[in-house]
């Protein structure tokens, strides 16, 4: 019963949604991804080097949508290797029984480092399942991590969660992600699927302009 209620309210939720909802989750990946440039601790140089894309989730909450677990919606973008430019974003939901809450936090911040081809193509699907579909870790920490926190970085996924201003590495086994269909058709006015905006010609829109530039200034310089 409580899996019924779970849908039903996920499903209300993406109803209202709206282009001003959808510009607003825009607004605030942004922010996140400049919290991780900006801060002490952050995603090693040789993971930024290797990036193919991230998605960004800012606050994931606990108790809400799926499972009674952890869900919210997420901004995603593509890094095309060869020019190092972003995509314009799409949009997904996710959702996961646990994502290892500090006790005392109800919401936290999460970004996935996408680190392989295979990975972004993985997002294509209609469900994606990390630890099933795509192997994931927990970031490693640190700009200049050394061989012992996996330098080898053979994970698809790294996840990077931010809870009471600190950003640290965190478990998303089991964590499920889906393309978040009217979110998309609220911001666009149109029906896209992800492929046609991660690995397609879909023109930047104005509000999301600000958050590539962020994502490419956070990586330019690692550029391989």
């Amino acid at each position: 019963m409580k899996f019924i209620f779970a849908i039903l309210a996920l499903v209300s939720l993406a109803l209202a949604v709206d282009k001003e909802d959808m510009e607003r989750l825009v607004e605030e990946s942004t922010w996140v991804v400049k919290d991780l440039r900006l801060g002490a601790e952050g995603i090693p140089e040789e993971l930024l080097k290797r990036a193919r894309g991230v998605i960004v989730c800012p606050g994931l909450i606990k108790g809400a949508f799926i499972f009674g677990g952890g869900g919210g919606n997420c901004t995603v973008s593509y890094r095309n290797p060869t020019t190092g430019e972003w995509s314009a974003p799409a949009f997904y939901t996710l959702a996961h029984a646990s994502v290892g809450f500090q006790i005392g936090v109800e919401s936290v911040d999460l970004l996935l480092v996408v680190n392989t081809d295979r990975g972004m193509r993985s997002l294509l699907r209609n469900k994606v399942k990390l630890g099933a579909d795509l192997s994931g870790a927990a970031g490693p920490a640190g700009r200049s991590a050394s061989a012992s926190t996996d330098l080898a970085l053979k994970a698809d996924i790294y996840s990077y969660s931010k809870a009471k201003g600190i950003f640290a590495g965190v478990s998303l086994q089991g964590a499920v992600l889906i393309p978040y269909e009217d979110g998309i058709f609220a911001y666009y006015g149109k029906h896209l699927t992800p492929k046609e905006i991660l690995f397609g010609k879909v023109q930047m829109p104005p509000s999301a302009v600000k958050f590539t530039q962020t994502l490419k200034a956070l990586t330019v310089r690692f550029q391989p």
